[in-house]
């Protein structure tokens, strides 16, 4: 469930950041010299969850709807979202815990496609012993931070295999380089990572067993309807700027689409290496396990239910009011 720590974390940087961009773009856009118009746009360098914006500026996806994309990158969620709030950028990546807790704070932001799946996997290393979710009981389960979506998704995964999520002891191991020499250690007897984390440390030579993993449909109902990412505007920018919005979308749509056919896995392959700054076949073995993460379509029951297992059980986030499902369609 989220934690008022990530709230505070949001709201600090956003009167951080409300200083400081009390001059920026303001949602306003300008025009370059040959027609386009340019957007700044919120994302992550070098996360995989930022793929498809890649996609979209390699492949003129962004060109092709008359857009010149600025990109300022973010290390945490918490930043993109306080960027977005404070008008230093027009549109951005954005996770669950940070946008929905937003919304939920009063802020006017609107969730917009693509739509990314959930990209958790709770593993651990073969030596461990460990075959299955219930034998963690007891256990030390490392995680990115305390109270963070990781440990959520642990707690979920562990309660619908009839374990007391309270039962095990949840050890803050960072992620990707930090989360690696901690299992190696043996600090603790498994971890949740992304898949990008997961391939990395097999390749470095850890064998890692899958307790359970949403693509593989062991991960219980969270596995269909979890969400890791979508992309967010202010409503102001939605309703001041609906033809550059909707060239936006129509643009990440197409990358979406252009990933997950499976004609084009040489290239994103070698794109997605580039990106990542890893080898072509650790990229490759990423892309086959992720590349139809990503989507255009959203419903109400889906939303629903991800605000339920983000904020809790009775928090009111409308579908109709904070989802553009329908942006770039």
């Amino acid at each position: 469930m989220f934690d008022k720590y990530t709230a505070a974390k949001i709201l600090g940087a956003v009167a951080l950041l409300t200083t400081a961009t009390a001059c920026g773009s303001g949602g306003a856009t300008t025009q370059t010299a040959d027609g386009l118009t340019k957007v700044a746009i919120g994302s992550m360098a070098a996360n995989s969850l930022s793929f498809p914006y890649t996609i979209a500026q390699e492949q003129g996806f962004f060109h092709d709807a008359g857009l010149e994309v600025e990109t300022v990158n973010a290390t945490s969620g918490p930043q993109l979202t306080a960027a977005l709030i404070g008008k230093s950028t027009q549109i951005a990546i954005g996770t669950p815990e940070n946008a929905m807790a937003a919304m939920d704070q009063g802020q006017s932001l609107v969730a917009i496609p693509p739509f990314g799946r959930i990209d958790m996997v709770l593993v651990t290393p073969e030596s461990s012993g460990i075959t299955d979710v219930k034998s963690l009981q007891g256990k030390q389960i490392g995680v990115a931070a305390r109270g963070s979506a990781a440990e959520r998704f642990a707690r979920t995964v562990l309660a619908g295999n009839g374990v007391d999520p309270d039962s095990v002891t949840y050890v803050a191991v960072g992620a990707g380089a930090t989360m690696e020499p901690a299992v190696r250690a043996g600090k603790v007897d498994a971890t949740v990572g992304a898949t990008s984390t997961v391939v990395t440390m097999q390749d470095h030579g850890i064998p890692l067993r899958e307790l359970a993993n949403p693509r593989s449909g062991t991960a219980g109902p969270l596995g269909d309807y979890g969400l890791q990412t979508f992309w967010t505007t202010t409503r102001d920018f939605q309703q001041g700027q609906p033809q550059v919005l909707t060239g936006f979308c129509t643009a990440m749509n197409r990358a979406s689409a252009w990933l997950a056919d499976g004609v084009n896995r040489d290239a994103a392959t070698q794109s997605l290496a580039t990106f990542l700054q890893i080898p072509v076949a650790s990229a490759a073995k990423i892309w086959d396990r992720t590349h139809t993460s990503w989507g255009s379509g959203m419903d109400a029951t889906q939303w629903t239910a991800n605000v339920d297992w983000v904020l809790g059980p009775g928090k009111n986030l409308p579908f109709d009011r904070n989802v553009l499902a329908d942006c770039g369609h």
